[in-house]
């Protein structure tokens, strides 16, 4: 390791140190914002994996915890993100993450709303804190890497190079809903729509399971309803 990596190491684990929670001094907001930005800039995101616990708690416990922890009393939604093992067993309650999956886990999209879009979080006026732009890609990396939490971690996904600037153009307008769906052969099932693929419907099963299945596949009546969603 030359001298020029191990000043750029060095600084990383210095800044990073600075940003996390356990910290040795207390450092204003716009200076953590400082921290976080020259950290991307000299260590990129890509480089560290990213722990539920460590990196994701700490910030919904900030920002989110007034509505959404055992610290409030409050669980709307049934989520307490200051507790992961709860946590966790909601990923597949109207798939609010669906691990390696950020783009159809419907808590991304949340965060990722402009602010004063109704269905953005925290909704504005509620007392919650929006997130800052780092802290939404932290969040997106997270659930991208299978989002690890509690010892677990689902399938990993790909960072997108770009992203659009509306939500509605890569994710869901709605939390989804369980629907019964029938194929060619008459045979039904209860699933919830994450996704379109191509010629296939990404659809999540009451036991969290994830199945891809062609479109063509189906019956009239489902690939009409598939069109409408």
């Amino acid at each position: 390791m030359n001298s020029l990596q191990k000043f750029i190491f060095g600084f990383c684990f210095c800044g990073w140190k600075l940003v996390t929670d356990d910290a040795p001094v207390a450092i204003p907001d716009d200076m953590r914002h400082f921290v976080l930005a020259l950290l991307a800039l000299f260590y990129p995101l890509s480089s560290w994996a990213v722990e539920y616990e460590r990196d994701i708690m700490p910030i919904f416990e900030k920002k989110c915890g007034e509505c959404h922890s055992n610290a409030s009393g409050k669980a709307k939604g049934g989520l307490k993100f200051d507790d992961p093992e709860h946590f966790h067993g909601r990923f597949a309650k109207n798939s609010v993450v669906v691990p390696g999956d950020w783009d159809a886990s419907y808590l991304f999209i949340t965060i990722y709303r402009p602010e004063g879009d109704p269905d953005a979080m925290p909704p504005k006026g509620k007392g919650g804190e929006r997130l800052t732009p780092e802290e939404v890609t932290l969040v997106q990396k997270w659930i991208t890497e299978g989002a690890p939490i509690n010892g677990e971690r689902g399938e990993k996904g790909t960072m997108p190079e770009e992203m659009p600037e509306k939500p509605e153009q890569f994710g869901m307008e709605k939390a989804p809903v369980p629907k019964e769906w029938t194929n060619k052969e008459g045979k039904k099932i209860v699933a919830t729509l994450l996704k379109v693929e191509g010629d296939l419907a990404v659809h999540r099963m009451s036991n969290g399971q994830v199945y891809k299945y062609p479109i063509a596949d189906l019956s009239a009546e489902s690939q009409a309803a598939l069109k409408e969603e």
